[in-house]
């Protein structure tokens, strides 16, 4: 029985950082134009020669940081996740209380999709790390952090909190937000005030448990 070849991983690294002022504005003309191509026509017909001809850069030009088009989504993914877990620090760090947890959880999750849309190509660069098998360590890091920030907060409110148990609860319910940010990217006219809170509902019922003893 022929065996299928595995397929190799592209290389994802950015080649070289920018080391004078040219040359980050190069970086971010190509994730700009990126981005752009990816709202207008979707991660498929994304290529290194799209992104050369409407930046008017040279294939050489972009190679110099961009081996391919996986590291141009990844850098765009690293740096929406970034402003994502800002949101979410913000959030934390305002204090949300048992009180006040499925309200200002309904909140976080309109804020999350807030910045994602407010991100150009926002949508796509969510769903390209979600189904490129190349792409999905910078979704799976973004949300070890953010599990572990929920943690935290959550062992300041009940100290007994037993970690390991509600890790899987904690990740089971980011990655639902994560989904829901998705929906709302796939059907711009929802009611992203309704979406947010239900989900809230849903996830303040699964959460609640853990914020007390």
């Amino acid at each position: 029985m022929k065996k299928t070849p595995l397929v190799e991983a592209p290389e994802t690294i950015l080649r070289a950082l920018p080391q004078q002022q040219r040359g980050a504005r190069t970086v971010d003309l190509i994730l700009s134009v990126t981005a752009q191509l990816l709202e207008e026509a979707g991660f498929e017909k994304l290529s290194t020669n799209a992104i050369c001809e409407r930046a008017g850069l040279t294939p050489p030009a972009l190679y110099r940081y961009f081996p391919n088009k996986y590291a141009v989504l990844k850098a765009l993914g690293e740096r929406l996740m970034e402003t994502q877990n800002a949101a979410l620090a913000e959030w934390l760090a305002g204090g949300p209380t048992r009180a006040s947890f499925r309200q200002s959880l309904a909140a976080m999750l309109l804020e999350q999709h807030r910045v994602t849309q407010a991100q150009p190509g926002g949508g796509w660069i969510m769903r390209s790390l979600r189904s490129s098998p190349f792409l999905m360590d910078v979704r799976l890091k973004s949300n070890l952090q953010v599990v572990g920030g929920l943690l935290d907060w959550l062992q300041q409110l009940n100290p007994d909190l037993d970690r390991a148990a509600a890790g899987l609860k904690v990740r089971i319910a980011v990655e639902a937000g994560y989904a829901v940010i998705e929906l709302l990217a796939d059907e711009p006219e929802a009611n992203a005030q309704a979406v947010c809170n239900e989900t809230a509902d849903m996830l303040a019922g699964w959460l609640s448990p853990l914020l007390s003893n």
